[in-house]
């Protein structure tokens, strides 16, 4: 195992919340917007193992660290939306317990494509599709990590703030890991690159819109994102994203909010 992934695995771990104010969490509350968007999250974190079971198709899920960071990332995941729920519960929002089953139900087109093709796609392209799939990951885990940021930085609920600081320093490591990894294989082979672009334009959508509707897609980017924020952000995301090798001048967010009328 590398080096740098020991370090990963050494810092992995569930959130800590013992240590938060509770009743604190209680008295403030959560206004509209933010009981929109904890739920949003917690919906989609706790999709995860979805996304794992994918990813565990490919050849690279059994390299020792490859295995290694996806276990960790589904438990941190696992414990993101768990906490964002528990949240939304002591202000007096429980989510039903069948929660994660009923979203798994409101998958679009897009996510029955994917679930559909992408283990088709993993076997014609064997040697070319895990570039493709942590590059998904990676602009996935880019736009997370900014959302966690944002709302920080704007709540005034005390617990929210600090599960989103805890939360976003963890998306920072599941981040780098999908950018650097996608960027590793991308480097080794042109094919790769081709199918990379051409899967992201013809099917990424951002977190979330493959079980929400757009309206809701919508409407958490306006709430986090509102006005020079937003084009600040999708920006910054696609300009990531075309740093990437064969991924030169590549644009999936901008053009997707700009028919969303949002930006």
């Amino acid at each position: 195992m590398r080096p740098d992934f020991d370090r990963y695995i050494s810092v992995s771990a569930k959130i800590e919340t013992r240590d938060l104010d509770w009743e604190a969490a209680k008295q403030a509350g959560l206004t509209d917007d933010e009981r929109f968007v904890l739920t949003y999250f917690s919906d989609i974190e706790s999709q995860t193992i979805r996304y794992l079971r994918m990813l565990l198709q490919m050849k690279i899920a059994f390299k020792p660290d490859v295995s290694a960071f996806l276990t960790t990332w589904n438990y941190e995941e696992f414990f993101h939306g768990y906490e964002l729920a528990n949240l939304l519960a002591v202000c007096g929002y429980k989510l039903e317990e069948n929660r994660v089953e009923n979203v798994k139900g409101r998958a679009r087109l897009n996510e029955w494509l994917e679930m559909l093709f992408a283990p088709l796609l993993s076997k014609i392209f064997y040697h070319q599709f895990p570039a493709v799939y942590l590059s998904f990951g990676a602009i996935q885990e880019m736009t997370t990590l900014r959302g966690y940021e944002r709302l920080h930085s704007i709540t005034q609920n005390p617990v929210l703030k600090t599960l989103c600081e805890r939360i976003a320093k963890q998306e920072r490591r599941h981040f780098a890991w999908y950018f650097n990894h996608a960027r590793e294989l991308l480097q080794q082979s042109r094919a790769a690159q081709r199918l990379a672009r051409r899967l992201l334009e013809f099917n990424w959508v951002p977190v979330g819109a493959g079980v929400k509707t757009p309206t809701e897609v919508y409407r958490l980017f306006s709430i986090i994102f509102p006005g020079e924020f937003g084009r600040q952000l999708v920006r910054e995301v696609d300009a990531k994203m075309a740093s990437l090798p064969g991924l030169e001048g590549i644009r999936l967010m901008e053009p997707y909010f700009e028919r969303g009328g949002v930006l």
